[in-house]
């Protein structure tokens, strides 16, 4: 199984309650064991019992399965025996880049089967987005985003307040979803860079969002450093000519610093430490 399909089994076992309503048009009850017995365990990527006592199934599908079909049918037969005498409504939702080209029924001769199909993106961002949910929250990444930059600046402020740990598991879910909504990357790099937040150590070194990122990052903060250096080398330089400013007209009129100041324009602290230097 991918990082991705893991993630979004992960994050979809908490019951994102918005999502779970939008998509069974009912309100979830409880989490289901979603171990199906047979010969081979099968487990089903999520399982919950709705308010009305009827089984909501979904299956989450990052590419097109020319064979869904099939796999629902063999889902539906084992829930069923597993659950028997329950009202059970499957769905498959698609979360991938690429377009939809999946059936959603078998129709053969002695069979009829069918299950609902939907796309992600046909479900309202701003609508989950609403919820108080985070899981709801962090799954509106995968519809149609209108406004990315608002999506994330709100997210990213969302999981800030949240403890440390808890705030870096989220991150990392957030990560591995963004893998495949690329066009949502450098938008999620610009909000990032405006908040204080910290990735660690392990996902910096191994996770693909940082590869190229990293590369870029140490050669910025080179090139930034030697500029630094430049610009505090011309300061220092700057400073010492005004000293060796402050020491000649002092040899040359006997002046004191109070009148050295107020002629050469510099602090009367600055002209009193560099004649004291120059003793």
């Amino acid at each position: 199984m991918g990082k991705i399909d893991i993630t979004l089994r992960d994050i979809i076992q908490e019951i994102p309650p918005k999502f779970v309503q939008i998509l069974s048009g009912k309100n979830a009850k409880k989490l289901l064991d979603i171990s199906l017995p047979e010969v081979k365990e099968r487990r089903a990527d999520f399982l919950v019992e709705l308010e009305d006592g009827s089984i909501f199934h979904l299956e989450l599908q990052t590419q097109n399965d020319k064979n869904m079909p099939f796999r629902m049918l063999e889902y539906f037969i084992l829930i069923s025996s597993k659950y028997p005498n329950r009202k059970i409504k499957q769905m498959v939702l698609y979360v991938g880049e690429k377009p939809l080209n999946m059936k959603d029924r078998i129709e053969i001769e002695n069979l009829t089967f069918n299950y609902k199909l939907k796309d992600i993106r046909e479900i309202s961002c701003e609508e989950l987005f609403k919820s108080d949910s985070l899981t709801d929250k962090i799954l509106a990444m995968l519809c149609n985003v209108r406004e990315p930059k608002k999506y994330f600046r709100e997210l990213l402020t969302e999981l800030y307040k949240l403890p440390e740990r808890e705030r870096r598991d989220y991150l990392k879910k957030l990560l591995n979803l963004l893998t495949i909504r690329s066009k949502l990357v450098e938008e999620f790099k610009l909000e990032v860079e405006k908040m204080p937040i910290t990735f660690d150590r392990e996902t910096i070194e191994n996770h693909p969002f940082f590869k190229d990122g990293l590369k870029e990052g140490l050669q910025r903060g080179k090139q930034e450093g030697l500029k630094e250096g430049l610009q505090k080398g011309l300061e220092k330089g700057k400073l010492e000519a005004k000293r060796e400013d402050v020491i000649n007209l002092h040899q040359a009129t006997g002046w004191d610093a109070e009148k050295i100041s107020k002629v050469l324009k510099l602090p009367l602290d600055f002209v009193e430490d560099a004649l004291k230097r120059k003793k």
